[in-house]
C-alpha cells in the first residue's frame, strides 16, 4: 500500500495495511513463534484482537499524514478457533457512521479460517 501509516507498536509487531477505502481494511501479519501464547503454534489472543483493532481503526477514519484519526471507545472480540498457521488477516467493514463515532466489525482469519469476529466503537479525534 502507498500510504504511509506511522505506528511504532503496529511496525514492531509487523502488521501491514493491505488495504483500505471508506468501507473498511484489511490488514495482515505474518505469524512467528514469539506471537504464540504458552500452547505451542497457537497465536496469542492479545495478537488477534490487536490484529482486529488495527483493521476497524484504519477502517473507521484515513489517517492524515500517516497519523491516526480514531481512537477505540471500546471492543469486543469472539474467538471461534484457535489461530494456527502461517498468515492472519483481519478485514474491517464499517457498520455505521455517524458524526463523531463510527460502528465497525472485524473478520479475523488464520490462513483463510475464520478463528474471530470483532466489533467495536471508535471516535474521531482532532489532532492538537
Amino acid at each position: 500500500m502507498s500510504e504511509h501509516i506511522r505506528n511504532r507498536f503496529n511496525d514492531y509487531l509487523g502488521i501491514e495495511v493491505i488495504h483500505r477505502d471508506e468501507e473498511g481494511c484489511k490488514v495482515a501479519l505474518k505469524i512467528r513463534p514469539e506471537l504464540f501464547n504458552s500452547i505451542d503454534g497457537v497465536v496469542h489472543g492479545g495478537v488477534t484482537s490487536t490484529l482486529a483493532d488495527v483493521a476497524m481503526g484504519h477502517g473507521a477514519a484515513p489517517h492524515v499524514d500517516g497519523v491516526q484519526q480514531c481512537v477505540t471507545v471500546e471492543s469486543k472480540i469472539q474467538y471461534l478457533y484457535p489461530a494456527r498457521g502461517e498468515l492472519l488477516e483481519a478485514e474491517s467493514r464499517v457498520l455505521k457512521s455517524g458524526k463523531t463515532l463510527i460502528i465497525m466489525e472485524a473478520r479475523v482469519t488464520c490462513d483463510g479460517k475464520l478463528v474471530a469476529v470483532a466489533t467495536g466503537t471508535y471516535a474521531r479525534v482532532k489532532q492538537a
